[in-house]
């Protein structure tokens, strides 16, 4: 039987307009969730539990700590002001499990597993996501229902892989897509059927990569967004990225590379709404969106960037989008030069606190090492020699990676330091060695600084003698510029 796009878009937009209301009712009072459970092998160990604020600046906010006792028995209890994904980064995994505000759940914990040393070290091994197990859950748990669908979906994708991303079969999009909807009928879960709904928008997007107008009509221009859907999000992602670039490169409105750089965001907002017959909430959410990519994008002016985020703090944008682009905002910036050294705590092997502000009018070098490695060791052997030279004007701070049994024996140069901060979090730190300059004025000078072997002997040493000459000229009473 055939049915007419139209009628598939009017029930498309009915859809989306029913989980719109969903999201926009009665969601603002918080509820407590409570979670409770026994897994015997992570006896006296501690999870964080989080969720997203938002999914552009993916600015992580803390639910709480999951503390199991000598047994294994943990319980935590927070409130929540709608469902949310919460994810926990734990032994190599990456849970995850959808929470609804005002219930309950007997979370169950996959087998406990030990990495290894080099596991340990390796920054850029991806955890394993895994979906939390829930004991004795409902038949219409949400995430039961989830994951129910994702296994068939996972199934009907790798089966067809190759006819639907790389023969772009439409009629066998359709089949999945009708399978999958005898398989999981209709349910009174407005949050199941969105996510149903845009998992199933993958398969289609692979058609054309959305490039088609009907497909945005369809799934995002009258729709709403579904802000703390992982689906709708994953799939906005692939829909709009680095867009003022593609805006910029296409038939569209020639005057766009000169709003963006001259920060007219709302010049940008109406053209979103009006030209491109966006609904505000979707033009702003992709603003945002696009604010962040093009931050990265050499084709557009960083500091109209910023200043646009800094707009955002007007009327006609809800509290949500404006908290999203401060938090945008400081994770662009987060580690520029010219900007104030994240807070770190830093004990010396004695256990006294060292604080940046000890050492105000020097330079600082932050050095975050590992005497373990031997990469870091020449660095370190090197980064004596460059002491002796600017004793006078350096502070040499090293931030151990592990301090157990670590014994100055080599000689090494600087105040050797431990940290309870995550290097990670705080500096970005996933390699090591690792290295910033703070300048006189407390700000940071160099993000990052060279490595003592990559150069930092001749960088320091054009940063001195500058300040000589300035020092000249101000003894000499010359204007230094």
């Amino acid at each position: 039987m055939h049915i007419s796009r139209s009628i598939v878009n009017s029930k498309i937009l009915k859809l989306a307009f029913t989980i719109f209301c969903f999201f926009t009712a009665g969601n603002v009072i918080s509820a407590p969730v409570k979670i409770t459970g026994k897994a015997a092998e992570y006896a006296r160990n501690t999870i964080e539990l989080n969720i997203f604020h938002d999914y552009i600046s993916e600015e992580t906010i803390k639910l709480g700590d999951i503390m199991f006792n000598s047994e294994g028995v943990f319980e935590l209890e927070f409130d929540l002001t709608e469902t949310n994904l919460c994810f926990a980064d734990f032994d190599g995994y990456h849970g995850m499990i959808y929470l609804e505000p005002g219930k309950s759940y007997q979370l169950v914990f996959p087998p406990k597993r030990k990495l290894t040393d080099v596991q340990k070290r390796n920054p850029f091994t991806k955890p394993d996501p895994v979906w939390f197990g829930i004991a004795n859950p409902t038949s219409n748990d949400l995430n039961v229902l989830i994951q129910q669908f994702e296994t068939a979906f996972s199934k009907y994708e790798n089966q067809y892989f190759d006819q639907i991303f790389i023969n772009k079969s439409g009629v066998l999009v359709d089949s999945v897509k009708m399978m999958l909807g005898k398989e999981f009928p209709k349910t009174s879960n407005p949050l199941f059927e969105s996510h149903k709904l845009f998992r199933n928008a993958t398969l289609e997007f692979a058609l054309h990569q959305g490039k088609v107008d009907t497909f945005k009509e369809s799934y995002f221009r009258k729709t709403k967004p579904v802000y703390n859907l992982a689906a709708y999000s994953n799939l906005f992602n692939q829909v709009f990225p680095e867009y003022f670039s593609f805006l910029d490169n296409s038939a569209h409105n020639p005057e766009i590379s000169n709003m963006i750089n001259t920060a007219k965001l709302q010049q940008l907002d109406d053209y979103f709404q009006k030209e491109l017959q966006f609904n505000r909430e979707l033009a702003h959410w992709v603003l945002l969106k696009s604010l962040k990519d093009a931050y990265y994008s050499r084709n557009f002016n960083k500091a109209a960037i910023l200043k646009m985020l800094d707009q955002v703090k007007v009327a006609g944008w809800s509290s949500y989008e404006q908290k999203t682009a401060q938090l945008i905002r400081t994770k662009l910036t987060h580690l520029a030069s010219g900007t104030t050294p994240p807070k770190i705590n830093l004990k010396d092997l004695t256990g006294r606190a060292i604080r940046f502000s000890d050492y105000s009018g020097t330079y600082i070098y932050l050095h975050f090492t590992d005497p373990k490695n031997t990469a870091c060791r020449q660095h370190l052997d090197v980064l004596k020699k460059v002491s002796v030279q600017y004793k006078e004007k350096l502070i040499i701070i090293n931030v151990l990676r592990e301090s157990a049994n670590f014994k100055n024996d080599s000689g090494w140069t600087g105040i050797f330091t431990t940290t309870d901060s995550d290097p990670a979090t705080s500096y970005k730190v996933k390699t090591y060695p690792n290295s910033f300059l703070i300048g006189k004025d407390g700000k940071l000078l160099l993000s990052p600084a060279p490595n003592p072997i990559d150069g930092l002997d001749r960088q320091l040493g054009q940063i001195f003698k500058s300040d000589h000459f300035k020092e000249m000229q101000k003894t000499s009473g010359q204007n230094v510029r």
